[in-house]
């Protein structure tokens, strides 16, 4: 008889600050029939985001520890800065899928990334290692997928918070209040430590 094997979801980002975008569809995935524990995974940096100078790792990986605290089935992993870069999913994936073969591993994003999973870097590879399990947007048009990716693909029902990193980094610029946009924590960690106050 086989032995039940933990089904994991992972969540990848920047995470730049993180914030109540990212709580809502964490908390999706988690809800959902398929998994066991949520891991989200903080990159130093992204490989298709050369241009970004990136908020200093500790604070960021502060302030997603203090976003999710206390959340049931969450784990926030610091398990990328352990890596080498360019830190490519498959790199992540494959260290991870090696450490834990006790485990089943799902690959978590929104359906706005799923458009774009063909472009990543050895997309194939990926989905030798995991399936894909996306957070669904109302009234989304996704197209065609290749059979490839589809076939790995499971969705979510998810209502999805319409805010990015980059927007909060912008209002914080221009002295706007993000106090409903991001956790409590997360907005006193920014105001501490004087973050986003400069032109990118």
């Amino acid at each position: 008889m086989r032995a039940f094997k933990q089904s994991v979801g992972l969540l990848g980002g920047s995470f730049d600050p993180v914030h109540n975008g990212h709580l809502s569809i964490a908390r999706s995935f988690v809800e959902s029939s398929y998994l066991s524990e949520l891991w989200l995974l903080l990159t130093p940096e992204s490989p298709h985001k050369t241009q970004q100078e990136f908020t200093e790792y500790d604070l960021r990986f502060e302030m997603l520890s203090c976003a999710f605290k206390d959340k049931d089935k969450i784990v926030v992993s610091d398990v990328e800065k352990r890596l080498l870069p360019p830190y490519y999913t498959l790199q992540t994936l494959q260290h991870i899928t090696a450490q834990h073969p006790d485990k089943k591993f799902y690959l978590c994003m929104g359906e706005d990334s799923l458009v774009h999973f063909h472009t990543w870097h050895k997309w194939r590879d990926i989905l030798c290692c995991c399936e894909l399990l996306v957070a669904r947007r109302p009234s989304f048009q996704p197209g065609t997928l290749d059979p490839e990716i589809s076939s790995k693909t499971h969705y979510v029902v998810h209502q999805p918070v319409d805010i990015s990193s980059s927007e909060i980094r912008e209002k914080v610029r221009n002295g706007v209040d993000i106090t409903d946009l991001v956790p409590s924590p997360v907005a006193d960690i920014i105001t501490r430590h004087q973050l986003y106050r400069n032109k990118e």
